[in-house]
């Protein structure tokens, strides 16, 4: 089954009705589907452990948005496959997906969400008896991955991280990425395709310089006209799987919230998140990957300054692959990923 991933809440967020459930494929004696909530102060985190029970390798996916959801991230064929090896931890993020609890707006920030972080990856270690532990963070959330490996003691958790498109810049990758929309509206004017859309759309950008959260959904209905998200969505593949019941107006509500109210030193995050001074302190393997269709996240500058600054030097990097993708490589070209994530853990189990 193909699923066209094109319409996009904020950041790699996709929202699927939570009303109804489809059932697993039957699972052999190999495999676990255990589903929890993790409580922290007054939020309750919907954490779903699934894959290989005898694996003493978890994986722990860090969703994008801000705002996004783990819940159906499990229909990516890709995860079909590293769950017959690992096991795989998809929680939802403080005010976002089908996270319960009360969520002040004062908690809604990237110091309390890398606490939660914490808390997940302690209960990856003692509940899903996992002993070597990785970390997945795509775009938001690899930025939120980011700045949790800035803590050294994080680190000696973890056995190292995969990091895909990590908004680990947004203060200057969302500025980089008008200019990266810019030019392909000039592309589209020059190729007489609906010149005065795209016209309009330059103006856009030329009338607000600073892109806050406020003008974000309208830069995202642009960059997917033009596939700067999913670029190779013929290749994009999901299976079958149940999906926690949940109330639909919850996940919409959270992907509004959790992008307005998040911040970084009590600024927004759109406007204020860099972590690029810090990368230094980051010491464990890393394995970077970033398309080269990417027009959320351009990887023209982006990936060699994350290379330049980052303190590890254990660094899985490789500039030519994923030409297909945008900004979800382990969907758009997931075989080619598949293999890649494989190698990294094992050899760093």
């Amino acid at each position: 089954m193909k699923r066209q991933y094109t319409k996009f809440i904020l950041w790699i967020c996709v929202v699927a009705l939570f009303s109804a459930c489809s059932p697993d494929p039957k699972p052999d004696g190999s495999q676990i589907d255990n589903y929890y909530f993790v409580k922290v102060g007054d939020a309750a985190l919907p954490v779903r452990v699934c894959g290989n029970i005898n694996s003493d390798i978890a994986i722990v996916f860090v969703h994008g948005g801000p705002g996004g959801t783990a819940q159906i991230e499990r229909a990516n064929i890709y995860w079909k496959e590293m769950e017959k090896f690992y096991k795989v931890i998809y929680w939802d993020q403080r005010g976002s997906g089908l996270t319960q609890g009360n969520i002040k707006p004062s908690e809604m920030t990237i110091e309390q969400f890398s606490e939660d972080l914490d808390n997940i990856v302690d209960f990856t270690k003692q509940i899903a008896k996992a002993s070597k532990v990785f970390l997945h963070g795509i775009s938001w959330g690899g930025g939120l991955s980011t700045y949790y490996l800035l803590d050294t003691a994080h680190q000696r958790k973890l056995n190292g991280a995969i990091l895909e498109c990590p908004a680990y810049d947004i203060k200057n990758g969302i500025q980089l990425s008008a200019q990266w929309m810019v030019h392909k509206a000039d592309s589209m004017i020059a190729l007489n395709s609906n010149i005065a859309y795209w016209q309009n759309c330059k103006l856009f950008y030329a009338q607000h310089p600073v892109l806050t959260y406020y003008e974000f959904k309208q830069h995202q209905n642009y960059l997917n006209q033009v596939k700067g998200i999913a670029f190779n969505t013929t290749n994009i593949q999901s299976q079958t799987i149940s999906v926690p019941r949940g109330e639909l107006q919850l996940v919409a509500n959270n992907a509004e919230y959790a992008p307005k109210e998040l911040t970084i030193n009590g600024n927004s995050i759109f406007t204020a998140l860099d972590l690029t001074a810090e990368l230094n302190k980051i010491k464990l393997p890393v394995m970077l990957v970033w398309g080269a269709q990417d027009g959320l996240l351009p990887k023209n500058n982006l990936a060699q300054k994350f290379l330049s600054n980052v303190g590890s030097d254990d660094v899985t990097f490789d500039n030519n692959k994923y030409p297909l993708s945008a900004h979800i490589p382990h969907a758009e070209e997931w075989q080619q990923f598949n293999i890649d994530a494989k190698i990294f853990i094992e050899s760093h189990k």
